[in-house]
């Protein structure tokens, strides 16, 4: 019964009565005055109250079909039904369901512009709440920021996003009163499904968000569990400004397709500590603690067992505080997941965290690339396209998406994937290089990656990514000026790698030593006296590596391929098998194969020809593995060449494969 009068109200039916009433009453009161003084007989006015009588239940009937738009008279739309045909386009051509929505930026309408992150705390905690729906489809955060200025067309955001419903809103802030305004749009018709005007006091913030969370799953008729309901009652935390810093913090956090850097996260890490101290209960505040720790020690930044303890306090403390946090299980899965790659456990709070946040990008985006390590890849993709469903604009979504596809071997799939985000951010400059990277890859081609570095700002080299892509480049196309050049013009004395250059020897998660690509293009001159200098160098800051990780397999590849390299047979040899030990491709499948290619190459570069083929005929179409075309030029094979059994490899047909 409740859902029919709110379907009254939705298709417009009681104002209609109500303007029908109104209309009838005057006219009856025209025909009982008017009629009698022209002396027209009262059968006539009985005839008036009659047809106006009859007419009122068609009235009703017609307004429940039809409504009045802008556009003229339309057929109201069904609330479970279709909708008009979608225009063409990926977005358009999806299957919106009814229950779906996206929260865009509250407008800050506060006369001190220092009130925007009020504005912002109250968008966030309300698709915080939403997200917690299981029932609904809720658009993730980085997607709905990108819509937060500018013309807007809801029917086109809409659409964009793939919901039948949009809420916008404003905050204004004054002194320790707040006014929030909401309304609820059908982005299929532009028409206002229910709006609403909030004045409170400062202190009931939180109490407002979780009343908005509710009023918005009713309007959309969402099934909430007890559980649920539960949760739309939880707060983060009663202290104004420690939301604000956590806000501030989590800003720092979010990648963005420019790259990490260890800078944001230690000054996120700052304004977290303060957000904890105001608050010593905020788990929130605690579980993005955690991540941070976590980040910092998985992408080589500080590989010590203190940053991994860090991130295991934090993120113990975010869970005694609040035992079925969404977000404390989720940094709890990247503890052992970055931390101990225990994919097994991970998958168990990764479970729970969908569980309790069901519509979060972050979460499911996570779900994949632990699927992914452990070899589920149908299982991998499933998950990360269905964090892009919820996240379409999110450009670390998409990168996950894309390198997943890359490592299938789906390069078709992978191009479309650039090409989805390069349409949120045409400048996304790993993306930009992404898609020519797709050609080294399937063919080894390496003009079009070649030329798109030339278009890339020389600013752009987060952690030295970029470099690493162009000093592997001309170490390919055996260009040793350009490798000079680019060389004296890094800034980093350590480089990351991002996975687009290659396979063997490229251990991202792993920051080289700038003295290591020394050594080969001194190497590649023929110099093998100052290659050797440089190599010495290299394996000094290695083992430096090693004292703070003495089991990262990464660094024990690394520490291989320099023994290799200074022709230290033994000791490259027991760096391998230790490497083979720790992280085989049963224990990790997307960094296992990488490995495994990186010690083929080490095979190669002792002269143990017959292995490294073994090894690499066993590698070539494993997901993640190296490809005919990354064979064909990558320097590390060139003592392999002549070889038929490698040949064969090198120019094998390429197929696009399914996920296996």
């Amino acid at each position: 019964m409740k859902s029919f009068f709110a379907e009254l109200k939705r298709r417009k039916v009681h104002r209609v009565a109500i303007a029908y009433a109104v209309a009838s009453w005057l006219l009856i009161q025209i025909a009982t005055q008017v009629f009698p003084f022209f002396e027209i007989p009262n059968w006539a006015v009985r005839l008036v109250v009659l047809m106006l009588v009859l007419g009122f239940p068609i009235a009703l009937i017609l307004s429940w079909i039809f409504d009045l738009t802008p556009q003229g008279i339309r057929r109201t739309e069904e609330r479970n039904g279709s909708f008009a045909p979608l225009p063409a386009g990926a977005a358009a051509t999806r299957n919106i369901p009814e229950k779906s929505i996206a929260v865009l930026p509250f407008e800050n309408l506060s006369d001190d512009k220092e009130n925007e992150y009020f504005a912002a705390g109250v968008h966030n905690d309300i698709l915080s709440n939403l997200a917690k729906v299981a029932d609904l489809k809720v658009i993730s955060r980085t997607s709905v920021q990108q819509f937060k200025s500018g013309t807007r067309s809801l029917r086109e955001i809409g659409l964009a996003l793939g919901v039948a419903h949009i809420l916008e809103g404003t905050a204004r802030r004054a002194g320790n009163r707040i006014r929030v305004n909401a309304q609820l749009i059908d982005a299929r018709s532009d028409a206002q499904l229910w709006g609403e005007t909030f004045d409170r006091e400062i202190t009931d913030l939180f109490a407002l968000q979780s009343e908005l969370a509710q009023r918005i799953s009713q309007e959309l008729r969402a099934n909430l569990s007890a559980r649920e309901k539960t949760n739309l009652q939880t707060h983060p935390t009663h202290d104004i400004l420690a939301y604000e810093l956590f806000l501030r913090a989590r800003e720092l956090f979010h990648w963005a397709g420019s790259g990490y850097s260890y800078d944001k996260g230690a000054h996120a890490l700052r304004l977290i500590d303060e957000a904890i101290k105001r608050d010593p209960q905020f788990a929130l505040a605690y579980g993005l603690a955690s991540r941070l720790h976590s980040e910092l020690f998985w992408f080589g930044y500080d590989k010590s067992t203190s940053r991994l303890e860090k991130a295991k306090e934090a993120a113990d403390a975010a869970l005694k505080l609040q035992s079925d946090l969404g977000e404390a299980h989720l940094a709890k899965a990247f503890y052992y997941y970055y931390g101990f790659r225990q994919y097994d456990v991970a998958q168990k709070h990764v479970s729970a965290a969908i569980r309790a946040i069901p519509n979060d990008a972050d979460v499911l985006n996570t779900a994949g690339a632990i699927a992914r390590r452990d070899g589920r890849w149908n299982e991998a993709v499933t998950s990360l396209e269905q964090a892009r469903d919820r996240d379409p604009r999110n450009l670390s979504v998409l990168w996950s998406l894309f390198e997943s596809y890359l490592a299938l071997h789906e390069y078709a799939k992978a191009d479309r994937t650039v090409s989805d985000a390069l349409s949120v951010s045409p400048t996304a400059d790993f993306f930009v290089l992404a898609r020519s990277a797709i050609a080294l890859f399937r063919d080894g081609d390496t003009a079009p990656l070649r030329s798109a570095l030339r278009k890339i700002p020389r600013s752009f080299d987060p952690g030295g990514a970029t470099s690493t892509i162009a000093l592997r480049l001309s170490l390919m196309a055996r260009d040793v000026e350009e490798a000079d050049r680019v060389l004296a013009a890094c800034a980093h004395e350590k480089l990351d790698d991002n996975g687009l250059s290659g396979v063997a020897g490229a251990l991202d998660g792993y920051t080289v030593p700038k003295s290591w690509y020394a050594g080969l293009i001194a190497q590649a001159r023929g110099n093998e006296s100052s290659a050797r200098v440089a190599f010495a160098q290299a394996k000094r800051a290695v083992r430096d590596d090693l004292v703070q990780s003495p089991n990262d397999a990464k660094t024990l590849a690394m520490l291989a391929l320099i023994h290799a390299a200074l022709g230290e047979k033994k000791e490259a040899v027991a760096a391998a098998a230790r490497v083979v030990e720790l992280l085989p491709i049963a224990k990790d499948s997307f960094d296992g194969p990488i490995l495994a290619t990186t010690l083929a190459a080490v095979s190669a570069k002792l002269g143990e020809k017959d292995s490294a083929i073994r090894q690499l005929e066993s590698l070539v179409g494993v997901p993640n593995g190296p490809t005919p075309g990354t064979l064909r030029v990558e320097p590390e094979w060139n003592s392999l060449r002549n070889d038929p059994r490698f040949r064969k490899l090198a120019f094998a047909e390429i197929n696009e494969r399914a996920p296996a």
